[in-house]
């Protein structure tokens, strides 16, 4: 069973969908979250430049009855670690460079330890079996989160499994219309937010094909139109804000379903060996000319 998410990630995964104000709230909490157990609503307020009621609608917004019991599960994860930031750094500085990539490095590993905890056994298993029989797996996401998917479809093909990866947003759109009962939608999205990807979600509701959605926004509409949704955690805002997203978690669950996917499959490896025999020569090293 997926753990919780803790306070700290659950406002980055919904930071996007904020009004303004509360944006300012939540970024005052993420750059000062080793003080705000020691603050009041009133001091929030007028330390982020906002009101009291911001505050408690940006605290509602994110889950909680009050601020007190906000207040109370930072102080706990804290206590308990899970937000636990080297005394050498706490923000990423060029004069600094050696506390930066260590502050980077523990950013870094709290994700991925909390992607781990987040993901259901359940629907990674779901996920492979959709995998594994369908026709084809098409694959669509927008901007950054493309390289993504491009890396695993490039990786299934080359153990057996038929992928459909276009280059741009544009052309999944055009794929998407093909799309069959047989085949399996893949869509990678770390806000859970685009007109994009609601139209080709709607083109495979239309066809009847499933979704299997990865993003670090479980609770956006597009995850519940989705059959499997695999939930990643991001703290990109803790470094350069969600406008510069990284993809260290989506990344750690697509080489986990790979891996999962070629660890099971009896003929994977007899696929990779033709592959690698059929780009062998392009591999061989370079002769040298006297």
């Amino acid at each position: 069973m997926a753990r919780q998410l803790g306070t700290i990630d659950t406002i980055c995964a919904g930071y996007d969908q904020l009004p303004v104000t509360e944006k300012r709230v939540a970024d005052f909490i993420l750059q000062n979250r080793s003080d705000v157990p020691h603050l009041s609503v009133r001091d929030i307020a007028k330390l982020s430049q906002t009101s009291s009621a911001t505050v408690s609608r940006f605290v509602r917004h994110v889950g909680f009855e009050s601020f007190a019991s906000m207040r109370l599960a930072i102080a706990s994860e804290q206590v308990a670690g899970d937000d636990a930031i080297p005394e050498a750094a706490t923000e990423i500085s060029s004069e600094n460079i050696g506390g930066s990539l260590e502050y980077i490095l523990e950013t870094k590993v709290q994700e991925l330890r909390a992607t781990v905890s987040q993901l259901e056994t359940g629907s990674l298993e779901r996920a492979l079996d959709l995998i594994r029989a369908c026709d084809t797996l098409y694959f669509a996401a927008v901007g950054n989160s493309i390289p993504v998917c491009a890396n695993l479809a490039f990786k299934l093909g080359q153990i057996g499994q038929r992928t459909v990866c276009p280059a741009t947003t544009e052309s999944m759109i055009l794929a998407s219309l093909s799309l069959r009962r047989t085949d399996v939608l893949f869509v990678v999205s770390a806000s859970g937010y685009s007109r994009r990807l609601e139209t080709i979600i709607d083109n495979a509701e239309d066809s009847g094909t499933p979704v299997i959605f990865v993003t670090s926004n479980p609770a956006s509409t597009l995850a519940a139109r989705s059959d499997v949704v695999l939930a990643t955690v991001s703290r990109d805002q803790l470094l350069a804000g969600g406008q510069f997203s990284s993809h260290v978690t989506p990344d750690f669950v697509t080489e986990a379903l790979f891996l999962l996917l070629f660890a099971g499959a009896g003929d994977a490896r007899e696929h990779a060996r033709m592959e690698r025999k059929s780009l062998g020569k392009d591999k061989e090293s370079i002769p040298t000319f006297n």
